[in-house]
């Protein structure tokens, strides 16, 4: 893996699905661009109050990691089935054109959000084989996205083929990346705890023998 493309619906989405991995390759001297499709206008917040800046978080959040392209687009949150899947596709298709990927990480079709699975669908049409020189979509898990799709009985359980094994400093980046998002850290038990976030890390470790891992679904990989 060289050149990485992280394309989501919101921001946090990234640090949440993949924080620790990421800190851990552009470490290793991978280029990374992320990609976020909606901003932050209010509609998720239960009081009605009004947008913040997303935008900035984002930016701070991606520093922490390591991540050296940023691209915020302007559709609006848990609104991208207004947009219309050939519009996503297009716009997703021109960061690929944009960047030149050989790896793109997304969200799962798990998904409870539909923005979540929307992305999803469209990154496999963009990075489809023969189009691009994308050899692997890899997809993954955001607590109480991930997770409540799959007891919700309406969406295919999240299930992973892939561990990158991360460690304690790697970790640490990405709870400072989900800090920076402010009033999106929940207090623990809640899945986007700090403790939340550590546990999940632990649990995916434990599966593969290791301290600390996320867990991804390999949507499409070729081997040359």
């Amino acid at each position: 893996m060289r050149r990485l493309l992280v394309v989501v619906a919101h921001g946090d989405d990234e640090t949440l699905g993949a924080g620790a991995t990421l800190a851990r390759l552009s470490e290793a001297g991978v280029r990374i661009r992320l990609c976020v499709l909606t901003r932050d206008d209010g509609s998720r917040d239960p009081t009605g109050g009004g947008a913040t800046d997303r935008a900035g978080a984002i930016e701070k959040a991606a520093g922490i990691l390591g991540i050296e392209e940023v691209s915020v687009h302007g559709y609006g949150d848990n609104r991208l089935d207004q947009v219309g899947q050939l519009e996503l596709n297009r716009t997703i298709e021109a960061e690929i054109r944009l960047f030149g990927p050989d790896t793109v990480f997304t969200t799962s079709l798990s998904d409870l959000n539909q923005d979540h699975r929307l992305v999803s669908s469209a990154v496999r049409v963009a990075a489809r084989p023969g189009r691009t020189g994308v050899t692997e979509i890899r997809c993954v898990e955001v607590r109480s996205a991930t997770d409540w799709g799959e007891a919700s009985g309406l969406r295919p359980a999240f299930s992973p083929n892939c561990w990158q094994v991360v460690s304690e400093k790697h970790l640490e980046r990405k709870l400072a990346a989900l800090r920076a998002y402010g009033g999106e850290v929940e207090e623990w038990p809640l899945p986007r705890s700090e403790n939340g976030v550590r546990v999940l890390a632990a649990y995916r470790g434990s599966q593969v023998a290791a301290p600390l891992a996320e867990a991804f679904e390999i949507a499409r990989v070729i081997h040359d």
